[in-house]
């Protein structure tokens, strides 16, 4: 169960990034508070913002690695996620 649970994070994680890099910040909010993000408070916008930061950085890298295509990294985030699917799927 743990597993599966690791494997839905990892799609979570992937489909906010894959938000970023396709300039899609409604689907990128929605995800966050779906994972526990955008907690009332100073501190709640604290960590949304480092999330932001940090998936913002994420998508850098993958684009970076992909030659800045982004069809191409969008592919490969596609593939990442369709994996993590299928693996949290599984008993």
């Amino acid at each position: 169960m743990a597993n599966t649970a690791h494997q839905a994070r990892n799609l979570a994680a992937a489909s906010l990034v894959r938000a970023f890099m396709a300039d899609d910040e409604q689907a990128g909010i929605l995800i966050i508070k779906q994972n526990g993000g955008e907690a009332a408070g100073a501190a709640g916008h604290d960590l949304t913002q480092f999330i932001i930061a940090v998936t913002g950085l994420a998508a850098r890298i993958l684009l970076s690695a992909e030659g800045y295509d982004v069809d191409k990294a969008l592919k490969v985030i596609d593939s990442w996620m369709e994996q993590y699917a299928e693996q949290a799927a599984q008993p």
